[in-house]
């Protein structure tokens, strides 16, 4: 079975393979060999929104590229405060924090809620970047395990991971890698946890525009005044506007102490750190402008993500659930005595398709016997890598 047409803003022909080649780096097509087809990186494959485009060239034709004011344009920290809003969280421009991406966001907000003897909770599995970013402020990170397939998670197991030296909860909602959205009641659980042992919650949103199911994207910082007192909310434009290579996230907390704090650590006040001119006016053009195109963009993914499900679960040895957030994939492998690092190098020598396996080093032990796949492409892409990885499955998995 073939996946069925695009919508034309996201068919075959708008995807520009030779550049791909040339620009697009981390493990994708400009990383791999000629004949491969890279399904790794979290990056979309088609170019940017015109308006983002027109935005920066007209920037470029005024001739002034200089410094940004510290914490971002005001413009941009204003329509990040409005979205903020529109979701329910109570947000000001102040107290938005302007960065060279939700990645480096993450980091400095953890330098400056954690200290070494620090612990941090998090999920098993969960992309690399929460421990990881806890690991660099010198915490200890402990992992409440989710189920790979559903996204679930026990409350209470997570709450009997609490000690004293506990200070934070790294959240990432819709969660990378099993594209589960946050359901209210999980929400409001872990606010609850949050309040009664003193934690900071940092809800990592950068995916909450890739909404795929009829399950509602809740931001933590929505749900209480209390809440929103003790949550960092982070997100970019990466994702959800193919910004990936600009570079710029944003952080948000209403908290005045916690806001003071992640701001001295972040750089800015001494000019070390920030987001590039440029890349601001690429993701203000994205937020204010680019709806529309947002909004077409997941509809594609609507169309191509179960159909590449579908046969990817047709595979014998392979389920592999639809996600109800993100571009990612995360099909379950059920071959005995096989390591996904090593099915992932089978799967690139004889199918010429580059995936991430699901190593520890990446998402955590619990991603053990899972694949991750990021399918944000045409369906023509999609539907070769699908052929290639069917035509040897029989064999690889016999071996």
């Amino acid at each position: 079975m073939n996946i069925t047409p695009a919508p034309e803003l996201f068919s075959h022909d708008r995807i520009d393979e030779k550049a791909l080649r040339r620009t697009a780096f981390n493990l994708r097509w400009a990383t791999v060999e000629e004949d491969v087809i890279p399904l790794t990186a979290g990056e979309m494959d088609y170019p940017i929104c015109p308006e983002v485009a027109d935005a920066v060239g007209r920037h470029i034709q005024q001739g002034y590229l200089g410094y940004c004011p510290p914490q971002g344009f005001e413009s941009f920290r204003e329509a990040i405060a409005e979205d903020l809003c529109r979701k329910g969280v109570p947000a000001s421009a102040d107290k938005v924090l302007v960065i060279d991406g939700a990645a480096s966001a993450l980091k400095v907000a953890c330098r400056a809620i954690l200290k070494p003897g620090d612990e941090a909770l998090t999920f098993d599995p969960v992309d690399f970047l929460l421990p990881h970013c806890a690991e660099l402020a010198g915490a200890k990170v402990l992992r409440c395990p989710v189920s790979p397939i559903g996204g679930a998670f026990d409350i209470q197991q997570l709450e009997s991971m609490i000690t004293a030296k506990t200070k934070a909860l790294l959240v990432c909602n819709p969660h990378n890698p099993t594209g589960r959205v946050l359901r209210n009641e999980e929400l409001h659980a872990m606010a609850q946890l949050a309040e009664k042992h003193d934690l900071v919650l940092v809800s990592d949103e950068v995916w909450s525009e890739i909404i795929l199911a009829d399950v509602p994207m809740t931001s933590l910082a929505s749900l209480s005044a209390e809440t929103a007192a003790r949550t960092v909310t982070i997100s970019g434009f990466s994702k959800s506007d193919g910004l990936s290579g600009m570079r710029v996230g944003y952080l948000h907390s209403c908290n005045d102490h916690l806001f003071r704090k992640i701001t001295e650590e972040s750089g800015i006040l001494d000019t070390s750190g920030g987001a590039t001119a440029l890349s601001q006016v690429a993701a203000e053009a994205a937020l204010v402008h680019g709806g529309a195109w947002r909004r077409a963009f997941v509809d594609h993914l609507r169309q191509v993500i179960p159909a590449t499900a579908q046969r990817l679960s047709a595979l014998e040895g392979i389920h592999c659930p639809v996600p109800e957030g993100t571009f990612l994939l995360f099909p379950k492998i059920q071959i005995p005595n096989t390591e996904m690092e090593t099915l992932a190098e089978k799967i690139l020598k004889e199918a010429r398709v580059s995936v991430v396996p699901g190593a520890a080093r990446w998402f955590g032990p619990g991603a053990q016997g899972h694949l991750r796949l990021s399918v944000a492409t045409s369906q023509e892409i999609l539907n070769e890598a699908l052929t290639r990885i069917e035509a040897v499955w029989d064999s690889i998995r016999a071996r």
